[in-house]
């Protein structure tokens, strides 16, 4: 939309905000309304998802409208609590996924480059190394560190994480010990993600970032085995949501490609001298053993949309007619993942239709396949912890409403969504996508902090149901989604 468009639009979604939801102001909470938790010694642990990241980095306003921090907002309307986090001073943080050596990125953030633009461009910020904190660690009550394993609870170190040591002390004591040891009346565990998402973030490419069933298994029982045995605490852990749900994942299609008729014979050539070499390769050989042709589908009255064309080093090797050997050049097929990693700059630059794309940049049907098999396991696992201690834990359901949403936000390449079901909350709805009302953040992966706001919703509803408490829900619309900069 174009900037007057869009400031009209923001005055007209402020003036419609200020009219949603009034929350009763003669309410007055009592200790009695926190029903079966105490709240003392309110303890939270867990990853990036807890702790506040957001559009790629954990900064100061992220970390303020963190689930963690919101969550201890509310609980404070009920009873005095004092919540303390690792204040990490910045206003654009480190990005996790851009920043390497001495090159370091903040934040992502949307900006109109001028008055005539109908679209924001996603930039990086300039970011700035993560400090060590120099707070009381022991005072700490959000002991959430962004990037962590479930299967690093039984490490005392994380060389490779900057934020470990902001956080814990490095005496050789593991991570579960140590949230043991800060004797919690209350604790909410929500971790996991991390488990499966590097891995699925970077292609499927590492498999030291896919944790199996069985390091996840024996880590998180032990924690909560060790809450159980050593803390009266009541603890409430939270499921994890699918890679699927998540915008890194659906918002390039794997047919987003649009070419010009002049742009398509240009492809076409690019990969004829090749496609004559596949074609022979293949004579004679079954179907299953195959190599695939490049082809494009021809524009008709809108631009055809394309597969882009990647690198797949799982195709069996083959050979031009002088003997040199055929690249192993493929295209994506509907049942598979084009991730958001490929950049606009990449594609303005021909990566995925004249250049192929590295098998970083995607996800193949075998890798979608092992992620789903993984999740289920991990949230198999964290069902069954649950059961286990049923006076003493509550599972917070998380993946079901997210994908509530996030199928607003998934789209075919034609722009055709997937559910047309729009959640709302008080007569504003909650996107799956990357705009203003989106619960996601600009990385695409972690939560914004109207996503938190809604997220912490949950943690609230199950604790409500489960411990007998009437802790106040949190008012969304209080809570922005990804803001527009003019320039």
């Amino acid at each position: 939309m174009k900037i007057r468009t869009f400031i009209l639009y923001i005055i007209l979604f402020s003036i419609f905000n200020s009219c949603n939801y009034d929350f009763p102001e003669d309410r007055v909470f009592t200790a009695e309304d926190l029903g079966e938790i105490n709240i003392e010694n309110f303890i939270t642990a867990g990853d990036g998802f807890l702790a506040g990241v957001m559009d790629g980095s954990l900064y100061t306003d992220g970390q303020k409208k963190s689930v963690a921090n919101i969550m201890a907002s509310q609980f404070s309307l009920v009873d005095e609590l004092k919540f303390s986090q690792s204040s990490i001073n910045s206003e654009n943080g480190y990005n996790l996924y851009v920043s390497a050596g001495s090159e370091i990125f903040g934040k992502w953030k949307y900006i109109f480059g001028n008055n005539t633009d109908e679209k924001a461009r996603r930039v990086l910020t300039k970011g700035e190394s993560v400090k060590e904190y120099t707070g009381d660690k022991n005072a700490l009550n959000d002991i959430s560190v962004p990037q962590l394993y479930v299967k690093q609870l039984s490490y005392s170190e994380l060389p490779g994480n900057p934020f470990y040591s902001r956080i814990f002390k490095e005496n050789g004591t593991s991570i579960s010990d140590q949230i043991v040891e800060k004797s919690p009346t209350f604790i909410i565990c929500w971790m996991g993600i991390n488990d499966f998402l590097n891995f699925a973030v970077h292609g499927a490419t590492n498999p030291d970032d896919f944790t199996s069933g069985e390091d996840f298994q024996s880590n998180y029982t032990l924690l909560i085995d060790e809450l159980i045995q050593n803390t009266n605490s009541k603890i409430v852990i939270g499921n994890l949501p699918s890679f699927e749900d998540l915008p890194f994942f659906y918002i390039r299609q794997y047919d987003f490609l649009k070419f010009t008729n002049k742009q398509l014979s240009t492809v076409y050539a690019r990969y004829s001298e090749y496609n004559d070499a596949v074609a022979k390769y293949n004579v004679g050989l079954p179907e299953d053993q195959k190599r695939p042709l490049i082809s494009f589908n021809d524009n008709g009255v809108t631009l055809y949309p394309q597969p882009i064309v990647v690198i797949d080093e799982s195709l069996p090797d083959a050979f031009y007619p002088d003997g040199k050997p055929l690249e192993k050049f493929r295209q994506l097929n509907e049942d598979e993942m084009a991730l958001f990693s490929i950049t606009d700059a990449m594609v303005e630059s021909g990566m995925g239709s004249l250049i192929p794309i590295n098998e970083e940049f995607y996800l193949n049907q075998k890798q979608i396949s092992d992620l789903k098999e993984r999740v289920f396991e991990f949230n198999r696992i964290l069902n069954s912890l649950a059961q286990k201690y049923p006076d003493r834990i509550t599972l917070v359901d998380i993946a079901s409403p997210v994908k509530k949403i996030a199928d607003t936000g998934k789209y075919d390449s034609w722009g055709f969504v997937v559910s047309e079901e729009i959640v709302y909350f008080e007569g504003v709805p909650l996107e799956g996508g990357l705009d203003l009302n989106s619960i996601f953040s600009l990385d695409g992966i972690h939560f914004n902090q109207r996503g938190n706001a809604f997220i912490a919703n949950a943690f609230i509803r199950e604790i409500n149901n489960s411990f007998h408490a009437n802790i106040p829900m949190v008012d969304v619309n209080d809570y922005i989604g990804n803001l527009y900069h003019l320039p």
